[in-house]
C-alpha cells in the first residue's frame, strides 16, 4: 500500500511574504523537534478533560425516542456515541496512549524522512522523497512485512514534482505543499511554539488534484471547487488545548461524473458560509472543556438528487468534574431544515419554533446512581414531517411529528426508560395511538415490537407509575 507520509502533508506551510531567508535543515529539524513535539504533548494531556463528560442516559432515551427516521435523530446519535467512547478515550490515553501516538517518534520521522540535507534541493525547499510517498508494504507468508520502494509510483511523483517549501514570518515557521510545474500550494501549515494551523485553499487544490491524479492512477470527476478553510490547534497552557475548525472563505464543491452538468440534478454539490464552524477547549488541568459551534447556512445535494438545507447549526457548552453539562444556544438556524427529492419537500425540521428555534439544556450526572438528568430551558420542541415515498424508502409503523419535553427528565441506567421529574414529557406520532403524554412522577418505558401483520419493527411506549 502506498502512503503519501500524512504526517509529513500535514506539517506543510503557508506562502510567507517576508524577505527573510529561508530556516537551515538544522533550524528546521530543530522547530519540529521543540514546536511540533510540545504541541502533541500537551495536547494529549488536555485530552484528559473529555473524562469529566457527564453520562448518556438521557440523551440515549430521547434518540429512542425521536427514532430512526429524522435527521434530528441522527445528530442526537451522533452526540450519544461521543459520550459513550469517552471511557474507551480515557482508557486508551491511561493504558497505551504511547503505543498508539509517541509524539517524539512522529517528529524523528518528520526530520529523518522529509527534512534531511539530502532532500533539500534549493534553499528552504525540499523534495518529497519516494521512500515517503510510494513505499508499499507487503505481508509475507510467514506474517513478516516487506517494504520496497515501488518503482511506477517513483517515477510518477518525479513527474508531479511534490516539494515543501519552508520559510519563516515573524517567530512562525511556515511550510507550504508544492504541486506541478506551476508549483501550486494547496496546503498551507503555519508553526508557532503554541500552535499548528493547516490551511487548504480549495482554488489551488483541483489544481493540484489533477497533477496528483497520474501518481495514483485514477480518473478524475468533472468539478469545481472554491473557498479556504483552516483547521488549528493551539497550546493555551499546560495541558489546555484548543482546537478550531473555520472556513475562512465560503465553501462550494460541485463534483459530477465526466460529460456531467455541475449544477445538474445527477451532481454532487456542497455549500456553506464563510463560519468560525467549532471550536473546542480542553483543561487537563481541572478536566473542563468548552465547545463554540456556528456553522453558517449549509446546502448539500447528493448524486441522487436528494438536497438537504440547512439554516446553520449552534450550540454552546460548559462541563468540568464535579459540574453539569451546561448546553446553551442548540439550534438548527432561523428557519425549517429541509429534505428534498427533485425539488419536492421530502422532510422537515423545526426546533423550538415558538421560542426563538433554540434551547437550553442542563445535563447533571448522580455518581450514587449513575443517572442522568436533563433540564431544558424554555422547552424541547421538535417538530418533523416526512414522505417516505417521495424519499424511497418504506413507511414506519409511524412517524414521529413531535418531540415536547418541559421541564426535567431523568434516564434510567437500562437506557429504557425516562422519568418525569417536572413538567411534561410528550410524543405526538402518526398514527396518534403509538404517542404519549406524561406528567411529573410518571415513567415512559419503551419496548421493541414487531407489527403482527408486517412483520415492521417498532418502539412501544407505555407511560405508568415508577417502580
Amino acid at each position: 500500500m502506498h502512503h503519501l507520509g500524512l504526517l509529513s502533508l500535514i506539517t506543510l506551510g503557508l506562502v510567507a511574504c517576508s524577505g527573510d531567508d529561508p530556516p537551515t535543515p538544522t533550524e528546521v529539524r530543530s522547530r519540529i523537534s521543540t514546536d511540533v513535539g510540545y504541541i502533541l504533548r500537551e495536547a494529549d494531556a488536555a485530552s484528559a478533560a473529555g473524562e469529566a463528560l457527564p453520562g448518556s442516559d438521557a440523551l440515549g432515551m430521547l434518540e429512542r425516542v425521536l427514532g430512526q427516521d429524522t435527521e434530528l435523530a441522527t445528530r442526537v446519535k451522533t452526540a450519544v456515541a461521543a459520550y459513550r467512547v469517552r471511557g474507551e478515550l480515557a482508557q486508551l490515553r491511561g493504558e497505551a496512549v504511547e503505543d498508539v501516538f509517541d509524539p517524539d517518534e512522529q517528529t524523528a520521522y518528520l526530520n529523518d524522512s522529509m527534512f534531511s540535507d539530502a532532500n533539500q534541493v534549493g534553499d528552504g525547499i525540499y523534495q518529497v522523497p519516494p521512500d515517503v510517498a510510494c513505499a508499499e508494504s507487503t505481508v509475507n507468508d510467514d506474517g513478516t512485512t516487506t517494504e520496497a520502494i515501488d518503482p511506477e509510483c517513483s517515477e510518477q511523483l518525479a513527474e508531479v514534482q511534490l516539494r515543501i517549501r519552508v520559510s519563516t514570518s515573524g517567530d512562525a515557521m511556515v511550510f507550504a505543499l508544492q504541486i506541478g510545474e506551476a508549483h501550486d500550494e494547496p496546503l498551507i501549515v503555519t508553526l508557532t511554539k503554541r500552535s499548528i494551523a493547516l490551511t487548504i485553499d480549495l482554488d489551488d487544490a483541483w489544481r493540484a488534484a489533477v497533477a496528483l491524479a497520474p501518481l495514483f492512477g485514477e480518473d478524475l470527476p468533472n468539478a469545481e471547487l472554491s473557498g479556504q478553510l483552516t483547521g488549528k490547534l493551539e497550546i493555551l497552557g499546560p495541558a489546555h488545548a484548543k482546537g478550531s475548525l473555520t472556513f475562512d472563505r465560503a465553501l462550494s464543491i460541485k463534483l459530477a461524473e465526466a460529460g456531467q452538468d455541475l449544477d445538474g440534478p445527477t451532481a454532487f454539490r456542497f455549500a456553506s458560509a464563510k463560519a468560525n464552524v467549532v471550536a473546542v477547549t480542553l483543561d487537563g488541568n481541572d478536566l473542563s472543556g468548552e465547545l463554540a459551534l456556528a456553522l453558517g447556512e449549509t446546502l448539500i445535494h447528493d448524486e441522487d438528487a436528494t438536497e438537504h438545507d440547512l439554516a446553520g447549526m449552534t450550540a454552546n457548552a460548559a462541563f468540568g468534574t464535579g459540574r453539569a453539562l451546561e448546553l446553551t444556544n442548540v439550534g438548527l438556524g432561523n428557519r425549517t431544515t429541509t429534505v428534498s427529492v427533485a425539488g419536492t419537500r421530502a422532510r422537515t425540521i423545526d426546533l423550538n419554533p415558538l421560542d426563538g428555534r433554540v434551547f437550553a439544556a442542563t445535563i447533571t450526572h448522580d455518581a450514587a446512581t449513575g443517572l442522568d438528568t436533563m433540564s431544558v430551558s424554555p422547552r424541547l420542541d421538535v417538530r418533523t414531517t416526512v414522505d417516505h415515498a417521495l424519499l424511497g424508502e418504506p413507511a414506519m409503523v409511524y412517524d414521529t411529528t413531535q418531540l415536547f419535553v418541559d421541564g426535567q427528565i431523568r434516564g434510567s441506567a437500562s437506557g429504557d426508560r425516562i422519568e418525569v421529574l417536572a413538567g411534561t414529557f410528550s410524543l405526538v406520532t402518526n398514527p396518534s395511538s403509538y404517542g404519549f403524554a406524561a406528567g411529573a412522577g410518571q415513567c415512559i418505558t419503551g419496548a421493541d415490537t414487531s407489527d403482527p401483520t408486517t412483520g415492521a419493527a417498532y418502539m412501544r411506549w407505555t407511560v405508568g407509575a415508577c417502580i
